[in-house]
């Protein structure tokens, strides 16, 4: 009984210092740094790729986009119309093209980091999968952790911006607002959980950990995820305004730091797997010395 007491309180202290040990071991500083330098390099592209991809198609409705901008602020308006007429007059399909093959291959190259950080932590070797196959389950990944992004930015960050600037120049009720509030965090909540489950189950090369435990600590991650993002919103809402002392390298730096804390959540993910795989192989090597009549 007393085993079972003291095995109770130090669980906790268990999982933090083991996981704490892996996280230095296999150096998920430098790994989440690797990946969020490729995701970084994916996003800004696929931005603008996404950005010229609207325009390009919208093109024959010019006028009504024009329109849509007498809503906002004077100086916001001619800033966005003067690029939009430029956009469009050097639109090119090839380049659009191109920009989405170089943020896809970004973004992939990101993936793989996070796949041999995966092999890194349940392997302790990062080229335990062979190239192809990483290549292979990188472009699947990356459907999902883009739309994964897009989702999370979309309504956690820029959502807010967007409703309340709607809001300003159009009324919305009350009841709006506050279904949007539960809405902004619940979307994102239920795709990350998905990705990130899908993730960690076949990310490895062959010691996958259990469904079940890879959507629990899916729930943590996507728990981390989420706040690391609202801090990054509370910055576009309230501090972006640093931008115009210290330039636009500012907001590079700060969404570099996004990706960062993003690309070490996902990897703590592994090592808490493993956490929890080196606990339960003690549990059972306690319970087999154990005598029969203990309790």
């Amino acid at each position: 009984m007393k085993n079972s007491k003291f095995k109770k309180r130090h669980i906790g202290m268990f999982f933090v210092l083991n996981t704490m040990r892996r996280f230095h071991r296999d150096e998920v500083f430098s790994s989440s740094a690797e990946a969020a330098y490729y995701l970084i390099m994916g996003f800004i592209p696929f931005m603008i790729f996404l950005v010229n991809a609207v325009l390009f198609f919208m093109a024959p409705q010019i006028s009504v986009i024009i329109k849509v901008l007498d809503y906002l602020p004077q100086e916001v308006a001619v800033i966005l119309s003067s690029n939009i007429y430029r956009i469009i007059a050097a639109r090119s399909s090839t380049w659009l093209a191109a920009g989405l093959l170089i943020a896809l291959w970004a973004v992939a190259q990101g993936v793989q980091v996070l796949i041999r950080a995966s092999d890194q932590t349940f392997h302790e070797n990062r080229d335990q999968q062979n190239w192809f196959i990483v290549k292979i389950k990188s472009m699947v990944l990356v459907v999902f952790l883009t739309l994964s992004i897009i989702v999370s930015l979309g309504f956690t960050v820029f959502g807010n911006a967007v409703i309340y600037a709607v809001h300003y120049y159009f009324y919305l009720p009350e009841l709006f607002l506050q279904i949007w509030d539960w809405i902004k965090y619940i979307l994102p909540f239920g795709d990350l959980i998905l990705t990130l489950t899908i993730f960690y189950r076949f990310a490895p090369d062959t010691l996958r950990p259990k469904w079940y435990r890879a959507f629990f600590v899916s729930i943590f991650i996507t728990i981390v995820w989420l706040l690391v993002t609202s801090v990054y919103s509370y910055y576009i809402l309230n501090i972006s305004n640093m931008g115009f002392t210290y330039g636009p390298l500012m907001g590079i730096i700060v969404l570099f730091i996004w990706f960062r804390f993003i690309a070490m959540a996902i990897i703590m993910g592994s090592e808490i797997l493993m956490t929890w795989q080196d606990f339960e192989v003690l549990r059972r090597k306690h319970h087999r010395k154990e005598p029969e009549n203990s309790i």
